[in-house]
């Protein structure tokens, strides 16, 4: 079973040490792990200097009913210290009146940016520092699947960021270019069906890079740099 009428603040000034948290918390509360579910609500602001109180009030919404099909629902705030204090207040009225199956989740560079109200209603967890916390939470070839159908719709800062989180280690960064390769094996056939020359021989070249990027891999080269590179040249 899973903690009630809960709230947590994952308090980082890392992005990503937050983002393995956040993933190693979801895992616990659902029991499983999870990347989309109808029962998972982000309030993320995407670059926006503040987050106001109608935001808010959407996520309050979103979580206003039972959850859809697992035993709770979560609502998750990325880059809570953007939260003005009208917003934080009425945030703070959801954290007081949430039913048992609702759980918030919190994530800011500093719980001291959030209202004293609010840190004393959540439970703070700090993550942790280092090679430690990848290895507690591997990453998936699930979840690249998932983040690869629009990885290159992406801005390429959010590119680099998913390149920077796979490139930890060897394993994830084979990972990652394990299944950039089926992507590509998967259109090169698609190509070829409906008579795409041009677009063949585009993406044989593009199988070529990713052969070459996983040979400096297992060669134990900068997996970052390796990762970035492959990229930037299939894209061009």
């Amino acid at each position: 079973m899973v903690e009630s009428r809960m709230t947590y603040i994952i308090a980082s000034k890392e992005e990503r040490l937050q983002k393995i948290e956040l993933k190693r918390l979801i895992t616990r509360l659902f029991g499983k792990e999870m990347y989309k579910s109808p029962d998972i609500h982000i309030l993320n602001p995407e670059g926006e200097n503040s987050i106001g109180i109608e935001e808010v009030k959407e996520l309050q919404q979103s979580m206003r009913f039972k959850p859809f099909q697992e035993e709770v629902q979560v609502g998750i705030i990325l880059e809570a210290q953007k939260l003005t204090h009208q917003a934080q207040n009425s945030m703070l009225k959801s954290l007081e009146d949430s039913s048992e199956t609702s759980i918030y989740i919190l994530c800011v560079d500093n719980e001291k940016n959030l209202l004293p109200t609010i840190r004393s209603r959540g439970v703070v967890l700090y993550p942790k520092r280092g090679k430690e916390a990848e290895k507690e939470i591997p990453l998936e070839k699930s979840d690249i699947e998932n983040i690869m159908e629009t990885f290159f719709d992406l801005p390429p800062i959010e590119q680099f960021n998913i390149i920077e989180e796979y490139s930890q280690s060897k394993d994830s960064s084979l990972i990652f270019i394990n299944t950039l390769e089926e992507n590509l094996r998967k259109k090169l056939e698609l190509d070829i069906k409906n008579g795409n020359i041009d677009s063949s021989q585009r993406n044989l070249e593009f199988l070529k890079i990713v052969e070459k990027s996983r040979q400096k891999i297992s060669s134990n080269c900068n997996r970052k740099l390796t990762l970035e590179a492959m990229i930037m040249q299939i894209k061009t």
